[in-house]
Formats: structure tokens, C-alpha cells, sequence
């Protein structure tokens, strides 16, 4: 027998199951030799040990969990932006708390799903600040993925002292936003910014309403879409989330770090994500600094000149091979790489870095998982997003790790933005151009797609779907298609300013 948190939860990553405890357990086992291991979110080593059980005889064993790191000792703390967990009263608060623990998930966002005439699944009693309960090592709070269609993509909502909803326009993606700014929320994109939301957020990058992008999630990093925006001088945040248990994951794997100053309330750790101090991870943490500038800062220059640029990656060697450390700028264009490995676990850049012209910096790791099952991501995504022909689910499929290979082992930080005076803002340069071509090319084929003699096709999700019908559709065309004009109007004036920046 034992007390325990749960029943055996599969694990998806080690394919076996496990059970979460929150005190000493007693279990009956047949005689034999066993071997045990507990895990505690990722900055703990995973503690292992055998033991032999006799018939007939009771035998003790303790397993002592030691940090490889203490990211709240330094200031950050771990979050997962997307967990569908019910919690349609209080009386779960602790239950689910402890949970989070065992998981060393310092905030968990559990987010309610919405559909497009009604709630979907996994119900919250409260938003807002009645909604956060918290621990000495662990936050709750309520959130929202609404609104979300594989049309326009899935969008989140955190922090809102309300559950923010219209039906009558669903499309009117905007419409949420501005509400969820007006009482202090925070509003981003899920899943890349792919599978609709790359079509969404061409339709309202102009407009400045959203704050972050998950650019890990389902174990896989996808930075595409999140280097386009940073080349047209929009300040996004990186965020992770796992969507669990929507897929196979555990809470927490992918998340991300924000740096709070002083003690972790929820108020403090919204404000830190709109500031974009934060880095993602499925393992690996990161220090990053340019001048002594932290990452979601802005670096000023008088004139252009030359940087320092440090960086740090470490990891435990039991769980992660981290094989290179990147310099990444303008383009996701790698200025800078490192494999050699200062000491177990860590690998550290230090250079100087000549600027000429405004850009950013950031940090990226890469490697591969150790000791874990392989997965057939291809399968897993086409079921959750790739519903739609998309340009976008081509690029995707071909970052994807071949059947048999390795987890991906993945952190990358928010970037350092560096004005240079005198010079081009990041929205004036050609990469700007360049990326604001490739959003007018979605947004062209989201008008296409709406097209009267096209738009009955996007109706009818299959499976359990956003409950997206026709007549929503077409009762929200109109609104739409007014946006799209803006946006391209916005575009086209992008593509000008380059040239305008060097008459």
C-alpha cells in the first residue's frame, strides 16, 4: 500500500510509469531485486538506487533528491504557460499544488479552454487574483486558451481578473486582446505561431496586443515565426508550455524562466514576462549578457563600436547532451558557436562582437536527450495542428528529428536589443523587409481562404474541434477582412521604411 498523490502516470519520456508521493510510502511487491528512481523537475538530479526485497520481510529505502542548480536562488523562477488541468473548485488548490511541486514548477498557468459558441474542458473556479493560490515553493493561477481556432491559431490569456469571451465575433481575435490589456493581462500565441497562428498574427502584429509566443512546446523548439517578429522590432517574449495533458508530456518539462526581483508574486512575475527577461527550456538553463545587459533588455550605444558578449549554458550530464552554444542575431543568423565543454555540464562564450547598425542577440542551446524513448513527432503534430495546408507545417516537418533519433535537448534565451544612434532601427533594415514579405504572404492566403467560394472549407473541425461552424465564419467575415486591409497596408508601409531609412 501507499499514499501517494496519484495512481501510475505513464511517462512518456522514460516509458515507464511513476507515482507522485508527498510523504513516505508503503508498497507490496513480489520478492526481487529492484531498482528505484524519483525525479523532481528538471534542476534536481535524478536519485537511483537497488534494493532487494525478500519474501516474507519488509526492506527500507531512501532516496536523497540534490540540486544540480537553484534557479529561484538566483532569481528565476520556472513556469508552464499551458496546462489544462480542471479546478472547478478551491478544495483542488492544495491537491494540485503539490502536484506542481513534486515537478518543481514554481508557477503553473491552468489554462481553461474555450470553444466558439461555449467552455470547452478543464473548467476553473476563479480568474484573476481570487484564482492564485500559493505555496511556499509553488503558484497557481487560472488563465485562458480562448479564443482558439485552427483557423486563426490558439491564443492565451494570462492574468485576467476575468474569464474574457465573445461569441458573437469569435474571429475578433483583437477584441479579446484589448480587453485582457485593459485589466492587465498578458495575451500571446501557443504552439510556434504555427498551425493558424501564423495567419493570426499576420492579421495583428500592426496592432502591438500581444506579449509572448510559445516557441517550445511538445518537445520540440521552433524559432522561426518568434525571429521573424524580432526582425521587425517587436518585442515578444519566448515562452514554453507542455499542453497537458493534451499530449504526451508531464507537467513542466517545457517551460520557462522569468527573473523576478524580490519575492515571486503573480503581479511580479507578469510584469517580468512584459518585460521579456526570460529564457525556455526542456533541461538546460542560461545566463546571457551583453555589456552587462540581461536578456529582454535594451543595450544603447552612442556610436557603433564593440560589445562583450558573455554566455553560459549548464545542464546535468545524466539528462542532457548539450552539444553546442550559439550566439544568434538578426535573422537567427548564427554569430558565434561553441561546443567545448568548460567543466561537467556548462559551456561558456565570451567574445567581443563588432555592431554597426541596431540588432539583437540572444542565446541558443542544442543537443539531445539522454536515456529517453524516441517519439514519432510527425504523427503527434499533424493530429494537433496540421489540420489546414500551410506552408509553415512544411517547414515544421522538416526540422523534425528522424524516426529513432534522440529527443531534442533545447534552451534558448529572450534577446538582448541593441540601438546603435545615428542608425537604422531594426524596423528600417532589409531583414525587416524581408520578414514583413513573408507575414503579407500569410495574410494573402488568409484572405484567399475567405474567399466566398472558399470559406465553407474551413468550416466543421474534425474531432472534438473549436466548434467553429460556417455561420461563425461568415459572421465574421466582414470584421476580418477589415483587418486584413490594415495589416497589409501596415506591411507595405515596412517594406518602405528600409528604403526611406537610407535616402
Amino acid at each position: 500500500m501507499r499514499r501517494a498523490l496519484s495512481s501510475e502516470v505513464h511517462n512518456p519520456y522514460t516509458g515507464t510509469t511513476h507515482f507522485y508521493l508527498a510523504e513516505p510510502a508503503r508498497m507490496r511487491v513480489p520478492a526481487g531485486r529492484y531498482t528505484a528512481r524519483a525525479f523532481k523537475g528538471i534542476e534536481y538530479v535524478v536519485a537511483e538506487a537497488e534494493i532487494e526485497v525478500r519474501d516474507g520481510e519488509t526492506a527500507a529505502l531512501s532516496l536523497g533528491l540534490v540540486r544540480w542548480v537553484d534557479m529561484p536562488a538566483e532569481g528565476w523562477y520556472g513556469a508552464d504557460d499551458h496546462l489544462h488541468i480542471p479546478r472547478p473548485s478551491g478544495r483542488f488548490d492544495e491537491r494540485i499544488a503539490r502536484w506542481m511541486e513534486a515537478e518543481d514548477l514554481h508557477l503553473a498557468n491552468l489554462l481553461q479552454m474555450g470553444l466558439a459558441q461555449s467552455i470547452h474542458i478543464t473548467p476553473q473556479h476563479a480568474f484573476g487574483s481570487p484564482s492564485v493560490y500559493q505555496t511556499a515553493g509553488t503558484l497557481l493561477a487560472s488563465g485562458q486558451e480562448n479564443p482558439r481556432t485552427h483557423v486563426l491559431g490558439h491564443s492565451i490569456i494570462l492574468g485576467a481578473p476575468q474569464w474574457i469571451d465573445y461569441p458573437e465575433n469569435y474571429l475578433a481575435y483583437d477584441r479579446f486582446w484589448r480587453q485582457a490589456r485593459q485589466d492587465g493581462a498578458v495575451t500571446g500565441f501557443a504552439h510556434w505561431g504555427v498551425g493558424g497562428a501564423d495567419e493570426g498574427l499576420a492579421v495583428w502584429i500592426p496592432d502591438g496586443l500581444l506579449d509572448f509566443l510559445e516557441v517550445l512546446g511538445f518537445g520540440l523548439p521552433y524559432y522561426d515565426a518568434w525571429y521573424q517578429l524580432l526582425d521587425l522590432g517587436i518585442r515578444m517574449t519566448p515562452t514554453a508550455g507542455t499542453d497537458y495533458p493534451c499530449s504526451p508530456s508531464l507537467p513542466g518539462r517545457e517551460r520557462f524562466y522569468t527573473q523576478v526581483d524580490g519575492e515571486l508574486t503573480f503581479g511580479a512575475w507578469l510584469d517580468a514576462v512584459r518585460r521579456g527577461r526570460s529564457f525556455v527550456t526542456n533541461g538546460p538553463v542560461l545566463d546571457f549578457r551583453v555589456n552587462g545587459v540581461s536578456m529582454g533588455d535594451e543595450l544603447h550605444l552612442q556610436a557603433p563600436g564593440t560589445v562583450t558578449v558573455t554566455g553560459r549554458v549548464r545542464f546535468d550530464p545524466q539528462r542532457d547532451n548539450v552539444v553546442s552554444l550559439e550566439l544568434v542575431g538578426s535573422g537567427g543568423e548564427v554569430l558565434f558557436s561553441s561546443g567545448e565543454h568548460t567543466g561537467a555540464g556548462q559551456i561558456r562564450i565570451e567574445l567581443e562582437l563588432s555592431v554597426s547598425h541596431a540588432t539583437w542577440l540572444a542565446l541558443r542551446a542544442s543537443g539531445h536527450k539522454l536515456n529517453e524513448t524516441p517519439v514519432d513527432f510527425a504523427a503527434g503534430l499533424a493530429a494537433a495542428l496540421m489540420h489546414l495546408e500551410r506552408a509553415s507545417n512544411e517547414e515544421i516537418l522538416k526540422r523534425l528529428p528522424a524516426d529513432g533519433s534522440p529527443r531534442p535537448s533545447a534552451a534558448h534565451s529572450a534577446p538582448v536589443f541593441v540601438t546603435v544612434a545615428g542608425t537604422p532601427s531594426l524596423a528600417q533594415q532589409p531583414r525587416a523587409t524581408e520578414a514583413a514579405a513573408a507575414w503579407l504572404a500569410r495574410l494573402e492566403e488568409l484572405a484567399r481562404r475567405f474567399a466566398p467560394d472558399r470559406i465553407g472549407e474551413l468550416a466543421s473541425f474534425p474531432g472534438r474541434g473549436d466548434g467553429l461552424e460556417l455561420e461563425d465564419l461568415e459572421g465574421g467575415r466582414e470584421d476580418l477582412l477589415r483587418a486584413i486591409e490594415r495589416a497589409r497596408t501596415a506591411y507595405h508601409e515596412w517594406q518602405h521604411r528600409h528604403g526611406q531609412a537610407h535616402d
